[in-house]
């Protein structure tokens, strides 16, 4: 055993626990569970929320501004600098996406214009959600780091990657960021993956899936969901059932369209991976040498990278998460078209003797404009059984318009805006007699 491999193995250790305890394992702390990361970052935000806010409105309409003067003035230093080109340089559409954030940015935040834009219930729900986002989303990708780059990629890879690999048809270095998009936030894990893809870890369908089918909302999203719903007694089981359904999901969805019909092709287009690992003697032995060498050729760029990433959330995605997330709201609260397309649900919710099935079934499907709202609309209920099958659907449905939706189309995981209404129906209808089942056999 090499000297070399045992340091290596050692920062492995230290980088891949330390990251663990910090970003994936939640704590029972005075105001409920939550990470370690996360609990002191929403410390800070709420001791600081007015000036966080202010600084994030700016951030917005900056971005609306510089993306227009890029667009018009091609020669502009925007579209020469690598991080603004990234940055600013974008299409009319998403240019006009921009401006819509920044105007229900500004609106929300000096309490000016409609009440249907304004109100706690939708634009300024956004822009509050967003303001905790701006901080949590790019910490987390900062301090992911340590679980996907010190190792533990390819020391799980090669360990457990062969029950992936024909579970999910994908490779078997897919196996930890799967476990990491599944327990950490998915708009860190999406990310994370399409930082991956660029670099040639995963093909473009590897990258789909991983961002499509895993990227859930986090265990302490979990544990907030449930806390909301007063399900707590029952967080195990909830978590629990998440996860052999989520298993069954994915399952299912690769092997059908669109997941099964995008190519297995790396970012440079060919079909055979960069990345080379050491597969000789035992799994064991092969997991300590890959992740010892990954270890050891993490350098401060591994982290310094990362500002790519972190900027682009605050300044690409942020003004679109707040405009669809705001209008995808304002749709589900203030016209009837949640209702219609509820029914459904609704159906298969009376067929099962669901309680309270209507409202029960526009909190699911309620769960396309943001995974929080069937929180919302489903915490009146007197029924444990619809109150549980919200929170697993919530959940499980994992693609919401205020955020997954938009990264996924945004970061190029997912091709076509009809591919995640696709993926968001197959998910909703596939789990729902899953969960229901469940739930009446285990909760209710």
């Amino acid at each position: 055993m090499k000297s070399s491999q045992r340091i290596g193995f050692i920062k492995f250790l230290i980088g891949t626990i330390l990251g663990i305890v910090l970003v994936l394992i939640p704590f029972n702390f005075d105001n409920g569970m939550d990470t370690i990361l996360f609990h002191y970052l929403k410390l800070f935000i709420a001791a600081n929320k007015t000036v966080i806010q202010y600084l994030l409105v700016l951030c917005v309409t900056l971005s609306a501004v510089l993306s227009l003067y890029a667009l018009i003035n091609k020669n502009s230093f925007l579209h020469s600098k690598r991080l603004c080109k990234k940055l600013f340089v974008t299409s009319p559409f998403y240019v006009v996406n921009r401006f819509f954030g920044a105007l229900v940015s500004i609106l929300c935040l000096f309490k000016i214009g409609p009440e249907f834009i304004i109100s706690a219930d939708t634009g300024t729900a956004m822009l509050d959600l967003a303001t905790q986002l701006s901080i949590l989303v790019p910490m987390m990708l900062l301090f992911q780091t340590l679980i996907l780059e010190f190792g533990a990629m390819e020391f799980l890879g090669e360990l457990i990657g062969f029950i992936v690999k024909p579970l999910f048809k994908v490779s078997e270095i897919c196996a930890v960021n799967i476990i990491s998009a599944w327990v950490g936030p998915g708009n860190a894990a999406i990310l994370g993956t399409q930082d991956l893809f660029e670099k040639g870890y995963f093909t473009v369908k590897e990258a789909a899936v991983i961002g499509s089918q895993f990227a859930t909302s986090s265990i302490g999203w979990v544990v907030l969901v449930s806390s909301v719903l007063g399900l707590m007694d029952n967080f195990g089981l909830i978590f629990l059932g998440i996860t052999l359904i989520g298993i069954i999901l994915g399952f299912i969805t690769v092997r059908i369209p669109p997941v099964k019909n995008y190519p297995n092709t790396y970012v440079d287009g060919s079909t055979e991976s960069t990345i080379k690992s050491n597969s000789s003697g035992s799994k064991l032995k092969t997991s300590y040498i890959n992740a010892s060498e990954r270890a050891n050729s993490v350098t401060l760029t591994n982290f310094t990278s990362k500002i790519d990433n972190m900027s682009f959330y605050v300044f690409w995605l942020t003004p679109i998460i707040i405009f669809w997330g705001a209008a995808a709201l304002m749709i589900s609260i203030y016209t009837p078209v949640l209702s219609w397309i509820s029914l459904p649900v609704e159906m298969i919710l009376n067929l099962a003797g669901v309680p309270d099935a209507s409202v029960t079934a526009s909190a699911i499907m309620s769960g396309f404009a943001d995974n929080y709202l069937p929180v919302i609309l489903g915490e009146a209920l007197p029924s444990i059984e619809s109150k549980a099958i919200i929170a697993m659907m919530s959940i499980l449905q994992l693609i919401f318009m205020s955020e997954i939706a938009t990264l996924l189309k945004s970061c190029k995981l997912v091709n076509k805006f009809s591919d995640i209404i696709i993926i968001f129906l197959e998910r909703t209808f596939i789990s729902l007699p899953f969960v229901i089942i469940f739930v009446k056999l285990f909760i209710s």
